[in-house]
């Protein structure tokens, strides 16, 4: 998945945490959080001598999805989302979370969906040639190589 794909896949699917996302977009959405946040602090310092007021704003409007994206990486690994709480302690931060933000994804499907990536047995991708996502079933837009509503890969 690409950056733009990652940002676009994280803002339409605002509020699933059902599904899963694969590595490469959970950190093409961490780091376009990043460069949202350094952005809007440097319009924070040019337009309103230093006070925050568009970083704050954008931290609000992208929390949700934010939590969302990283609750279906936790899923592409196995794990529930509800391990993100552990994120409340240091130790949580510092070693779980980030071991499975950085594993690979799980081939095949498990109980949250099929891989991301587009692997589904280890052999056989997900074959969007008919216009139609093996994934989630919706219509895919011309030429796409992944699906706008759940994004996951196609080949065709």
């Amino acid at each position: 998945m690409t950056f733009t794909q990652a940002i676009s896949s994280g803002l339409h699917r605002y509020f699933d945490f059902k599904t899963r996302s694969s590595r490469s977009e959970y950190w093409y959405w961490t780091l376009f959080l990043i460069l949202v946040s350094v952005v809007a602090t440097v319009l924070d310092e040019l337009l309103f001598g230093g006070r925050t007021i568009l970083d704050p704003i954008s931290s609000v409007a992208l929390f949700i999805p934010g939590l969302a994206v990283a609750a279906r990486r936790l899923h592409d690994v196995g794990r529930s989302g509800w391990w993100l709480l552990i994120s409340l302690t240091l130790v949580g931060v510092i070693y779980p979370l980030l071991y499975w933000h950085l594993n690979p994804s799980i081939p095949g499907s498990n109980r949250y969906g099929p891989n991301p990536s587009g692997v589904l047995d280890g052999n056989h991708e997900i074959d969007g040639s008919d216009g139609i996502c093996v994934a989630c079933g919706s219509a895919l837009e011309k030429d796409a190589n992944f699906c706008s509503i759940c994004g996951s890969k196609t080949v065709g």
